[in-house]
C-alpha cells in the first residue's frame, strides 16, 4: 500500500481499510517471471479484455465457441493457449475448459488492477484498485486512486457494456468523487461504442441542477471543467487517460 498516497488520504479525513484484493484477479497469487508483465500487454489488447469478460462468465465450462461472439476464433485459440501454459485454465475434457480460480466472479477487479498498472507503468505514478476507504457518507468504494504531482486521481471503471450501466451509478460516482475532491476524477467505460448515446446524457441529467456543460474534447472523451472527465476504450485507454490528465494539467490560465 502506496504511504503517499495513504498519507494525502488521511489528510482529506479518510483512512484506507482494504486495497489491491489480488484474491479476485484471474490469474493467481503465485506467478512466473514476467507474469504481471505478460498479462499487462495482452490487456493492452480490447480483444483480450473482451475474451476474458465472456470466460469469466462461462468460467466453470466453456470452450472455444463459447468465446467467438466478439472475438475471432484465431484470437480465442492463442489466448486459450497462453491461459492453459500458464495453469490458469484447465481442460475438462477434449474441447472443454473451466478458470482454476474459484474467488473470481467478474472481470472488474482485473479491469481496475490493469488500470492501476497503467498509472505505475505508464505515467510513474503509485496507484492502488479496489480500494475502501472509512471516512465518507457517499460509499467508501474506489475502482481505481493514483498520485500524480501531489494530487489524487481518482478513476471509476465500468468493465461492462454501456447497456447494463445505470443512471444511479453515475450519480454515485459524482457523490464519492465531490465527497474525496480528488484533483481529477475520470469515468472510464472499457467500451469502443459511443458515449454520447447513453452514458454522457446520464450525466447531464445528473448534473442539470448544477448548470454544469459537457464538452467533447475529441472522439469518446468528454470533460466536466477541467476535473472531471468521461472517456471510454476506444483507441487505447492509455493514451485516453493520458489525454485526459494533459488536459487536466494544461487547461487553467497562466494570465
Amino acid at each position: 500500500m502506496n504511504s503517499e498516497l495513504t498519507a494525502m488520504l488521511k489528510r482529506r479525513g479518510f483512512r484506507v481499510i482494504a486495497a489491491n484484493p489480488r484474491d479476485r484477479l484471474f490469474f493467481p497469487q503465485e506467478r512466473f517471471n514476467n507474469f504481471d508483465d505478460e498479462i499487462y500487454e495482452l490487456l493492452k489488447k480490447y480483444s483480450f479484455r473482451i475474451f476474458m469478460r465472456d470466460l469469466i462468465k462461462n468460467k466453470k465450462s466453456f470452450t472455444c465457441a463459447d468465446l467467438l461472439k466478439y472475438v475471432s476464433r484465431e484470437c480465442v485459440e492463442i489466448y486459450l493457449q497462453f491461459l492453459l501454459e500458464r495453469k490458469i485454465i484447465e481442460k475438462i475434457k477434449d474441447d472443454q475448459f473451466r478458470l482454476k480460480k474459484k474467488s473470481v466472479f467478474s472481470f472488474g477487479e482485473t479491469l481496475e488492477w490493469f488500470v492501476a498498472q497503467i498509472f505505475e507503468k505508464e505515467f510513474s505514478s503509485k496507484a492502488m484498485w479496489g480500494v475502501r476507504l472509512k471516512g465518507g457518507k457517499s460509499g467508501g468504494d474506489y475502482d481505481v486512486l493514483a498520485s500524480f504531482e501531489n494530487r489524487i486521481a481518482y478513476v471509476e471503471v465500468k468493465s461492462s457494456p454501456p447497456a447494463n450501466v445505470e443512471e444511479k451509478e453515475i450519480i454515485a460516482f459524482l457523490k464519492r468523487a465531490e465527497e474525496l475532491s480528488p484533483s481529477l476524477a475520470i469515468f472510464l467505460e472499457d467500451t469502443q461504442l459511443r458515449m454520447k448515446d447513453k452514458i454522457v446524457p446520464f450525466f447531464e441529467n445528473a448534473l442539470r441542477k448544477k448548470g454544469l456543460p459537457i464538452e467533447r474534447l475529441r472522439d469518446e472523451t468528454f470533460s466536466i471543467g477541467n476535473r472531471v472527465y468521461i472517456t471510454n476504450s476506444k483507441g487505447d485507454i492509455a493514451a485516453n487517460l493520458a489525454f485526459c490528465i494533459r488536459h487536466h494539467l494544461t487547461s487553467g490560465c497562466l494570465f
